[in-house]
């Protein structure tokens, strides 16, 4: 369900099945965790997310602009359209990649010796 990477100094927290009233205290464990330990670059890896339930729609905005008024920098990443969708009437459009190497090269150039 959740999978925590990091690339560089950007963590990449992976989101997939369902994000319901039933994990979402898991998602906010882990997003919390990832705040503390002073990652303020973070990418949500939505690709693998197939359902998103629309009464968390608030709290995923709230949790992004948390986030940013910590200093913090978030992205999303998606290519499945109905979760992009809904990222983009939520008005994430800006931060949103088709693919998690996009997200996180947005935030600074890399070479591709450091992806691998």
């Amino acid at each position: 369900m959740f999978e925590v990477k990091h690339f560089n100094d950007v963590l990449v927290m992976g989101v997939s099945g369902e994000l319901g009233l039933s994990n979402v205290r898991q998602f906010d464990s882990l997003l919390n965790q990832a705040l503390q330990s002073r990652s303020h670059r973070v990418v949500l890896d939505l690709s693998d997310l197939s359902h998103i339930d629309y009464k968390l729609v608030p709290h995923l905005v709230d949790r992004v602009i948390e986030i940013q008024c910590q200093g913090g920098e978030i992205k999303l990443a998606s290519n499945n359209g109905y979760i992009s969708n809904i990222l983009k009437a939520m008005g994430f459009e800006e931060e949103l990649y088709l693919s998690v190497e996009d997200a996180v090269i947005s935030f600074a150039p890399m070479s591709e010796e450091e992806w691998q």
